[in-house]
C-alpha cells in the first residue's frame, strides 16, 4: 500500500506555481512524456493564452508532498446546436500550438490509485463541468486505457474513435535509409538535388544561433502563408495568430536546451524552404514547413531529405509525422500509428442526450466558442463563460 494520496484543484493562474524540475521529473517517470507536455510547452501556452483560458487542473501529491498525478485542463466553451451551453475541459496547451498527444501526467508506480484520485475528483466537481474533449490521444502509450480506467471508476460517459498518426523510424545510417525508398523515389530524389543543389547558390543551412532565430521564424510564417494562398486557403498560421507567438515564445526555450532542429533551402540569401521541428527523446516531430510555390519544383523535398539525414547522423531514432497519414508521407517510408480521440461526459441530462449520439466537437452540431486565439475569446476578458 502506498502513502496516502493529497488532491487539490487550481483554478487560477497564480496558483499554478509549479517548478520545472518538479513537473519534468513527474513527466520523465510517467507514460505521457511527451514534448507537448513538457514544463517549457505548457508555460510557453500559457504566456501567451493565458488572458484567454481559465485553468482547472487537478493535482495529487504524496503526504510528503511529492507530486505523483497532473490532470492539466483548462475551461472551454461550446454550444450544442447553437443552443446549448457546455463547459468542456481540454488538455492544457494542445490549441494553438501544433501539439499532439494529450494526456494526465501520472508517476507509473502510482498510476492506478491516481487516475482512480483524478477520476473521482473530477466526479465530484461535476458541478464546474460538462465534458472532458481529448483529441489525438497516442496509441501506443496506453493513454486510451487511463481514460477508459477513470471512465469506470466515476462512471462516465464516453465516446472513443480512432484517429491516424504516421512516423518512421530511422536506421544507423543514410545508405539503409535509402535503399528502403522505391527507386523511383531515389532517381527523383537526385535529379530534384542536382536540379536545385548544383548550383554554389543554393544551400541547405540550419539556424546555429538565438540571434538568427527571428529570421528563420519570419521566413517560415511567410513561406507558410504563401503555400496556402496559392491553393485558395488560409494557413495554420493565418487562421490561428496566436500559434505565431507561441512559436517565437517557445522556439528559444527548445533552443537553449538543444532541442529545436530548423532547417532551410536558402537561395542566393533568400529562404525557398523552411521545416521546422523539436527533438525528444530520440525523436524529431516534424511541427511545421513551408515552401515558396514560385521556386523550382522540389524544394521541400530535397529539404526534408536533408533533414533526415541530418536526424539519421545525430543518432535519433525516429522522425514523428505527427497526425494523419497520406501517400506522400508513406514515400518518406512512414507507417501508420493508430491513436485516439476522446470525448468523456458526466452523468446528467444534457449529456445523456448528447452521449446517446455520435455527437463530437468537431462535427457541425457541437462547435466551440472561445478557443484560445479565436475572434469569439478575444472578444472576452476573462476566457470563458459562465453556465
Amino acid at each position: 500500500m502506498g502513502c496516502k494520496l493529497i488532491v487539490s484543484i487550481i483554478e487560477k493562474w497564480e496558483d499554478f506555481n509549479f517548478s520545472a524540475e518538479e513537473w519534468d521529473q513527474l513527466l520523465a517517470c510517467s507514460e505521457a512524456d511527451t514534448l507537448f507536455l513538457t514544463y517549457d510547452w505548457i508555460q510557453a501556452w500559457k504566456k501567451v493564452t493565458g488572458e484567454f483560458v481559465r485553468p482547472f487542473a487537478v493535482v495529487v501529491r504524496s503526504e510528503c508532498e511529492k507530486l505523483l498525478g497532473i490532470a492539466p485542463f483548462y475551461f472551454t466553451n461550446y454550444l450544442l446546436l447553437k443552443l446549448i451551453p457546455y463547459r468542456v475541459l481540454r488538455i492544457m496547451a494542445d490549441y494553438p500550438t501544433g501539439a499532439e498527444y494529450p494526456d494526465w501526467i501520472v508517476h507509473k508506480e502510482r498510476e492506478k490509485d491516481v487516475v482512480e484520485v483524478i477520476a473521482n475528483t473530477l466526479a465530484e466537481c461535476r458541478n464546474k463541468w460538462d465534458c472532458m474533449w481529448i483529441p489525438n490521444l497516442a496509441g501506443w502509450t496506453q493513454a486510451k486505457n487511463r481514460f477508459i480506467n477513470a471512465c469506470h471508476f466515476a462512471k462516465f460517459y464516453y465516446h472513443i474513435r480512432p484517429n491516424e498518426f504516421s512516423c518512421f523510424f530511422l536506421p544507423d545510417d543514410i545508405e539503409s535509409y535509402q535503399k528502403g525508398l522505391s527507386k523511383g523515389r531515389r532517381q527523383n530524389l537526385r535529379t530534384e538535388m542536382n536540379r536545385i543543389l548544383q548550383g554554389h547558390k543554393a544551400k541547405i543551412v540550419k539556424c546555429q544561433s538565438l540571434s538568427e532565430l527571428p529570421n528563420f521564424l519570419d521566413g517560415l510564417f511567410e513561406l507558410h502563408g504563401k503555400r496556402w494562398i496559392k491553393k485558395g486557403e488560409l494557413g495554420t498560421f493565418r487562421r490561428k495568430p496566436l500559434q505565431i507567438k507561441f512559436y517565437k515564445e517557445f522556439a528559444p526555450l527548445a533552443f537553449s536546451k538543444n532541442r529545436l532542429r530548423l532547417f532551410a533551402l536558402k537561395v542566393d540569401g533568400q529562404f525557398k524552404a523552411i521545416q521546422i521541428g523539436y527533438v525528444y527523446k530520440n525523436t524529431f516531430h516534424a511541427l511545421q514547413e513551408g515552401f515558396d510555390p514560385g521556386y523550382v519544383a522540389g524544394a521541400g523535398n530535397v529539404l526534408r531529405y536533408k533533414a533526415i539525414e541530418a536526424c539519421i547522423a545525430e543518432g535519433l531514432k525516429c522522425y514523428d509525422f505527427l497526425g494523419g497519414v497520406s501517400e506522400h508521407k508513406r514515400r518518406w517510408l512512414a507507417i501508420e500509428r493508430t491513436g485516439y480521440d476522446m470525448l468523456i461526459g458526466r452523468h446528467s441530462l444534457k449529456n445523456h442526450l448528447l452521449f446517446s449520439k455520435e455527437i463530437w466537437p468537431t462535427g457541425r452540431f457541437l462547435k466551440p466558442l472561445n478557443l484560445p486565439g479565436s475572434n469569439s475569446s478575444a472578444l472576452r476578458t476573462d476566457g470563458f463563460l459562465e453556465c
